[in-house]
């Protein structure tokens, strides 16, 4: 029996697409958790399951999800779930290791093939696609050391340089050295912007050695995991760039 595990903030969207698994694949056991404590536990308890998690999800590591996964656990299939089409990000979780990444806007036979096998085609949402970011930004903010990630978390508080230097008992010129190897990392001009990005994508960035240390020896992003082609555009697409359809394939 085929158990699949579903982690997503969302009920109403993790209970549909449970029951359709259900009741188009025979003999699947389907869980659902908004936690992602649960969810650990879950695939801890089921071995070799079909995972598929939303990196915003609660307690998610939000960019270290793939790598908490599958650096303690035995899965068959990670599966991200994704808010919005972003080939970015896209490419940014199969370099990592999941085996896909999914828009939740998808239709469910992508959903199908990943469980069942078979081909399906996912066209990019070229406007949503063309506003993403690309890989090299998503990979920047996994690499920040542990004291960037630290301020870029006060940041998103809304903590001045002052309470920042307060808070890691370090001074306000340390703090803007800091915070202009932010800007130019992840490549925003302002703070107030980078802020406003980082609120908006939604996903945590948790400082993770690990995250530095597999990025660093993964040159290229794969374009083909356990049997999977990747939800998104080519590798390092950014914005204005042309969009061509993507493809998913189960094994």
């Amino acid at each position: 029996m085929h158990t699949v595990i579903i982690g997503d903030p969302h009920p109403a969207f993790s209970r549909a697409l449970a029951s359709i698994y259900s009741n188009e694949c025979h003999g699947v056991n389907v869980l659902v958790t908004k936690s992602f404590s649960e969810l650990q536990t879950w695939v801890e308890l089921h071995p070799s399951a079909v995972v598929l998690v939303n990196p915003r999800m609660k307690g998610a590591p939000g960019l270290g999800t793939v790598s908490a996964l599958l650096e303690s656990y035995e899965i068959s299939s990670l599966v991200m779930l994704l808010e919005q089409d972003n080939p970015g990000l896209s490419d940014y979780f199969v370099a990592r290791g999941a085996s896909a990444a999914v828009p939740k806007t998808a239709d469910f036979s992508v959903f199908k093939a990943i469980l069942t096998g078979g081909t399906v085609e996912l066209i990019s949402d070229c406007e949503e696609a063309q506003n993403a970011f690309s890989i090299d930004f998503y990979e920047g903010l996994a690499n920040l050391t542990r004291r960037q990630a630290t301020i870029l978390t006060y940041l998103k508080e809304g903590k001045l340089n002052k309470q920042i230097a307060h808070e890691l008992g370090i001074s306000e010129a340390t703090v803007k050295h800091h915070v202009s190897a932010l800007l130019s990392t992840l490549g925003f001009y302002s703070r107030s912007q980078l802020v406003a990005m980082i609120n908006e994508l939604g996903i945590n960035v948790d400082y993770r050695g690990s995250n530095r240390k597999s990025a660093n020896s993964k040159s290229t992003p794969r374009r083909a995991v356990n049997g999977y082609k990747v939800a998104g555009a080519g590798a390092g697409a950014t914005p204005g760039s042309t969009m061509q359809p993507a493809y998913v394939a189960a094994p």
